[in-house]
């Protein structure tokens, strides 16, 4: 999918929804990081016997699905064998087509982090997936029919708790996010034969989890990054130059930005739910840094969880079970309730509803609407820090171990 979409779509699809569901998935959270799963619907709660397919996978990780043509892509880890997976199973009836291993070290890294939870990201020309030890960061892009493509070595890596990082595919180029306790720097790789098309150096302070945002900009499209010492930046994809940044985090970026229309979010937090929430207006081409619109405290405002936009609202799915609505233009508090758990997943849009997991593995659906409505729970039975997929008529989640296909009621 191109990220050279116009303008106006872009609007439509992040802010408004769009009137069926897309048959691609090609990256975490879906194409343009909206988590739009269209207009279909998923039942609230399901019998074992309705599941469409699952599907085994050979490690643990917390890499969230994605789909690409009919292909349901995704990373685990063997820690104790020390190898790694990319691997691609048939959305049609979870029937594995291919599975790659990679060899290299497991470090040590946060609890609720794995060695496998950066996303795989896919394009037109491949399939690409990052994985990090100390000794190194680590490019792997294979065919769409997993032959080997390239493989890229970005330097050392320092994170005091491990990688998770995901790039992002804009036409020809994969650009991957560094920022991290050491030599930081962003960097866009082409997507064909991993030569460096260009290297942009970066200020060094927290590791950043964000993944990379493309906009489809007029006239051209840009990439939007986050972190906790540049706060939001803008590049231009092509050739990594700086298009304006604005200051804005004070701690650790985990979440991603989103565009909602004119505006772009994204959050910055920590463990103990000292978080911010920042939404800046987007400048015209040319023009001078963002100004910032509003500002989220602590009690609204998620760490790892990413902000979802539907029909003007932001639901804000708070690590620890809080959903707050709010006005998407204003950030004024339409609502807020409890659904209990915690949460590293994003929550997604599929119909009138709002879905998200928890981190013991519960499908939560609430009411995308004007008050706050548990719909439905559904436990999956194991861990999961993995944000579903939707593709068609069909919705993927991942836990540790597995994958599950539902379809459409």
């Amino acid at each position: 999918m191109s990220c050279r979409r116009s303008l106006w779509f872009v609007i439509a699809t992040v802010a408004c929804g769009v009137t069926c569901a897309a048959e691609q998935w090609p990256r975490w959270r879906g194409a343009e990081a909206a988590g739009n799963g269209g207009d279909v619907m998923f039942p609230h709660e399901w019998p074992d016997d309705a599941w469409a397919w699952t599907a085994d996978l050979p490690g643990v990780g917390h890499a969230s699905p994605v789909v690409w043509g009919g292909r349901v892509y995704t990373a685990a880890a063997d820690e104790q064998g020390r190898t790694r997976f990319v691997l691609c199973h048939r959305l049609a009836d979870g029937e594995r087509e291919w599975v790659r291993e990679i060899g290299g070290p497991i470090d040590r890294r946060h609890a609720q982090n794995s060695s496998a939870s950066g996303s795989v990201a896919v394009g037109q020309r491949g399939v690409y997936w990052l994985w990090a030890a100390s000794d190194g960061l680590r490019v792997e892009a294979f065919t769409h029919d997993g032959e080997p493509l390239w493989h890229g070595d970005l330097g050392p890596f320092v994170g005091e708790h491990g990688c998770g990082t995901t790039a992002a595919v804009c036409d020809d180029i994969v650009i991957v996010p560094n920022d991290q306790d050491g030599t930081s720097f962003v960097v866009g790789l082409d997507a064909a034969t991993g030569r460096e098309r260009w290297r942009l150096p970066r200020t060094s302070r927290k590791a950043s989890y964000a993944t990379p945002l493309v906009v489809a900009g007029e006239p051209e499209p840009f990439v939007v990054l986050t972190s906790m010492a540049h706060g939001f930046t803008a590049i231009e994809p092509a050739t990594g130059r700086v298009l304006w940044e604005q200051a804005a985090f004070s701690k650790r970026t985990v979440s991603s930005p989103v565009r909602v229309g004119p505006l772009v979010i994204g959050t910055c937090g920590e463990g103990g739910g000292d978080n911010t929430l920042v939404a800046v207006r987007l400048p015209q081409p040319g023009g001078a840094a963002p100004d910032v619109a509003y500002q989220l405290d602590r009690s609204v405002a998620p760490y790892v969880p990413t902000p979802l936009a539907v029909a003007g609202r932001l639901y804000l799915w708070g690590d620890r079970g809080v959903v707050t609505c709010v006005e998407a233009a204003t950030g004024a508090t339409l609502w807020r309730g409890r659904v209990g758990g915690s949460f590293s997943a994003s929550p997604i849009r599929a119909g009138d509803t709002v879905i998200n997991v928890s981190a013991d593995g519960e499908v939560v659906t609430i009411r995308a609407g004007d008050a706050f409505e548990v719909l439905g729970r559904r436990p999956l039975g194991e861990e999961c820090r993995s944000t579903p997929a939707v593709a068609g008529r069909r919705i993927v989640f991942r836990t540790a171990g597995r994958l599950l296909a539902l379809d459409a009621q």
